[in-house]
């Protein structure tokens, strides 16, 4: 006879249904051990299926060390905003975090699920990492994929924004002659900045000179169609410039908090001895 009890323990220990729980018992003939092993069989089964269903929805997630020396951010992709607002679900992203930062193997990486995936799982090495997120579709029951992710390791410091629900997330790597919340709130206030402007490079001599070249050869064109001279295109191209510095480098870009001064100039005021050297922006489904 399966009691009661017995279906409500099996679901406390899987997380699996109660009429999937009292199936496995009868089947398992009340052995408790037994029906586990038939439950994860029939999970991972099921999260096998549910592989090739397409994830648009999910979260940002990220990562930062007690220390502040090393932080991790990603994107968990799911089928449903339903699953992506789950404590499971959150809770596995922040796990899958917390594993890519606690491999040194993954130190200073960038990638996709492929290269962490057959890693043995830093809460226990006899499953892998892939097999953790099997058995998470077994129980949420929609498909789960990790699209991207980005660790920084520093001897400066690290610091991480999320934004409302986790559509957008910052990961900073950045260098303070301390830390105490002053250095923090600045440093929080260009996390958002970066969330809200979306800059692609931190100032000016880290633009890459292929990406320049290229800017500089579509604005020399522009100029050109538009029947500016020769002789002025250069500086029409200079001007131009400006412009393409403020949206894409973060301290050249108009501050959030007062337009009238850059992010560069509000860094100077405020923290002197604060270096951002580099900076990482996701958002959910961007590239």
């Amino acid at each position: 006879m399966i009691s009661a009890e017995m279906v409500k323990a099996l679901r406390e220990m899987t997380g699996a249904g109660m009429l999937e729980c009292k199936k496995a018992l009868e089947e398992a003939e009340g052995d408790i051990e037994k029906a586990k092993e038939i439950l994860r069989i029939k999970g991972l089964a099921k999260a096998e299926k549910k592989a090739g269903r397409e994830t648009k929805e999910g979260i940002i997630q990220t990562y930062v060390s007690d220390d502040r020396k090393v932080g991790v951010i990603l994107e968990l992709n799911c089928e449903t905003d339903f699953v992506a607002r789950n404590e499971q679900f959150n809770e596995l992203a922040l796990n899958i975090a917390k594993h890519i930062a606690s491999l040194s193997e993954n130190a200073n990486k960038e990638g996709s699920a492929e290269d962490i995936l057959n890693q043995p799982y830093f809460q226990d090495p006899s499953k892998t990492l892939q097999e953790v997120i099997k058995s998470a579709i077994a129980k949420i029951g929609e498909n789960i994929q990790i699209r991207r992710f980005a660790r920084f390791d520093t001897d400066g410091y690290i610091h991480a924004y999320v934004h409302g629900v986790g559509r957008i997330g910052v990961l900073i790597d950045y260098q303070a002659d301390k830390l105490d919340d002053q250095v923090l709130r600045v440093v929080q206030d260009i996390a958002m900045q970066i969330a809200a402007m979306k800059p692609e490079f931190v100032d000016v001599n880290s633009v890459p000179s292929d990406v320049l070249e290229r800017e500089k050869r579509i604005l020399t064109e522009q100029a050109r169609q538009e029947g500016k001279s020769e002789n002025i295109i250069e500086k029409v191209v200079e001007g131009r410039l400006k412009k393409f510095y403020q949206e894409k480098v973060l301290l050249e870009q108009p501050f959030i908090k007062d337009e009238k001064k850059t992010v560069g100039q509000y860094i100077k005021e405020s923290q002197p001895h604060l270096v951002i050297r580099r900076f990482v922006r996701y958002e959910l489904g961007g590239v």
